[in-house]
Order: C-alpha cells, then structure tokens, then sequence
C-alpha cells in the first residue's frame, strides 16, 4: 500500500525558514557529491534537520534539486527595460549579457551539476525547457521590437533566432565557467553582445582599443 505524504505548506516564518534551509542545504550537497550520489539523509543532515523533516517539504530528490535551480535561474534574467528608453540595443543587450555570466560564473558549481541532474529526471529537463522557453520568448518579444523600428533586419525569424540566441548563451556560459573555469565576464559578455547583434543585422559600436603598454609603445 502506498501511502501518500502531505507537504506542510510553507506559509508560517518557520516552515519558510526550513524549506529554504533545505534547499541552501541541497545546493551544498549537489555541489559537493553531485547530484547521483548526493543523499536525502546528507541533505538533511547539512540542513540540521530531521530525516522526516525534509519529506515535510519536498517528496524527493529531483523535487528539491528543481527548487534549487528554480530560485537560481530566477536570479538570473534581467528585467526587460522599459520600452522607448534612452539605452541601444548593444547597451540593453550587455547589460543582460554581464548580468547572466556573473551570475553563471558565481554559480558554475551547480550548473555543473544540471547536465548530469537532466538525464536522469523528467522534471528537471521539463524546468530546462520551460526556463529556456520563456527566455527565448522574452528575446523574441525584443527583436519583433527592433523589427518595427527598422534596427533589427526584416528578414531573421524572431522566435528562430531567439532559440539559437539563447542556446549559444547558454553554452558558451557552460563551457568558460564550468570546462574552463574563467574568472572574467566582461570580454565574454560584450563578444556574445556582439555577436547577437551582428546576427541579427544590428549595428554595434566599434570596440575601443586598448592603450599600448610601455613595453609596445613605439613598436
């Protein structure tokens, strides 16, 4: 007989308290053993909790890893800025850019963890798809924007173009944080800036060069 489990909800300052001290607790774990290996019983332990406490507030492992990247990738989008602000595309689209890979780059030890979570559960790669969806949606809005205004070219597929835009993001972020592991973003952010809106017949401003070092002075 399978006996169902009631999650108490989280709506007292305790039981927040808790289920956020799991999910920290979670990440530590998942960061630390990765996620096949990590453990209910390591969790909760991390957490300072009972064993059972944790089944008061999530029913499995991948429940809890979903609400560990749920509140990561949250943290992670920029705000669309408002309509008919004073910032270029290149502006608008680097400060995304520099907020994304900081944010990757702060958090790489998880992310590391995604690719391994996803082959072995439904529901983190419906999470995947679902944040990758309304990223994509989000750009896709911006570049119909561009569109009508005669900056972007008439002729790129919005919603096309936004899904390709999106995975080199995301890729590229993957492999210099996670395979690499770089400590920089802000070269990163400007060469995934540009090349977003070269693809997308953007004009960008000219890079400034750099001032030669005293050794190459006058070579």
């Amino acid at each position: 007989m399978t006996v169902e489990r009631t999650l108490l909800p989280a709506n007292t300052r305790r039981g927040r308290d808790t289920r956020q001290g799991l999910i920290d607790a979670a990440r530590t774990v998942f960061e630390q053993d990765g996620y096949l290996d990590a453990r209910i019983t390591d969790i909760a332990a991390e957490a300072g909790v009972a064993h059972g406490t944790f089944y008061a507030h999530f029913r499995s492992k991948p429940e809890v890893f979903l609400a560990v990247m749920a509140q990561l990738w949250s943290r992670l989008v920029v705000p669309a800025p408002p309509e008919g602000g004073a910032a270029s595309p290149y502006e608008r689209v680097l400060a995304s850019h520099s907020h994304f890979l900081t944010g990757y780059r702060e958090n790489a030890g998880v992310f590391a963890v995604v690719e391994q979570a996803a082959a072995t559960s439904e529901e983190i790669q419906a999470l995947r798809r679902q944040v990758h969806t309304d990223n994509a949606g989000r750009v896709a809005r911006a570049i119909r924007r561009w569109q009508r205004e005669g900056v972007a070219a008439a002729d790129v597929n919005p919603a096309d173009a936004a899904t390709a835009l999106i995975s080199m993001a995301g890729r590229s972020a993957y492999y210099w944080y996670v395979v690499e592991r770089r400590r920089t973003t802000r070269t990163e952010a400007d060469t995934l800036t540009r090349l977003w809106l070269r693809g997308l017949g953007i004009e960008v401003p000219p890079k400034m060069s750099r001032r030669p070092s005293r050794q190459t002075e006058g070579v």
